[in-house]
């Protein structure tokens, strides 16, 4: 009859056997270390400074569930749009309004720049950013004229109109 037990096998456990043999406590439970104290202070683990990196920014303001991760943490708005490149996509989104809602802030954000605020102008949701904060775009309008007729043409102009009169009485002077 063949056994189950091989050479190389029988010779492990002799050599196992052995070994504990001669260390008598290396089998037993290993004794734990006690833990660090709580009166010693630990270090944070958030970083200094933010970091800033233009093609993370462009990748997070294509994400098209940006609106939840800003509902997260609002303070992600604000360091993508530090960046023209990806302010201009930001400005395109087509969740634009829900973003708006988590950083109330985004109208004044997106119009630093002429581009982007024509971009602005001509997005759908534009209505939703320019209502939670019209003096971004009426700064903007003051200094580009031409803002004032794209902002005409948006679809959602009447609504704009409507919710906030004031911002039909400002782009009839400047228009």
């Amino acid at each position: 009859m063949h056994s189950r037990w091989t050479i190389p096998g029988s010779l492990l456990i002799a050599v196992l056997s052995f070994h504990w043999a001669i260390y008598p406590g290396y089998a037993d439970d290993p004794q734990l270390r006690p833990g660090m104290s709580s009166t010693q202070g630990t270090k944070s683990i958030r970083p200094d400074r933010l970091r800033h990196d233009r093609k993370a920014a462009n990748a997070m303001a294509r994400y098209h569930w940006l609106d939840k991760a800003a509902q997260a943490d609002p303070h992600l708005i604000e360091s993508i749009t530090d960046f023209h490149s990806a302010a201009m996509i930001l400005a395109k989104h087509p969740r634009l309004g829900e973003i708006a809602e988590a950083d109330h802030y985004l109208c004044r954000r997106l119009t630093r720049w002429k581009s982007v605020a024509r971009t602005l102008a001509s997005n759908p949701q534009a209505d939703r950013v320019i209502s939670l904060d019209p003096e971004g775009i009426y700064r903007a309008i003051k200094n580009d004229r031409r803002l004032a007729k794209l902002l005409a043409r948006n679809p959602m102009f009447h609504r704009m109109i409507t919710e906030n009169p004031d911002l039909g009485r400002f782009l009839s002077t400047y228009m």
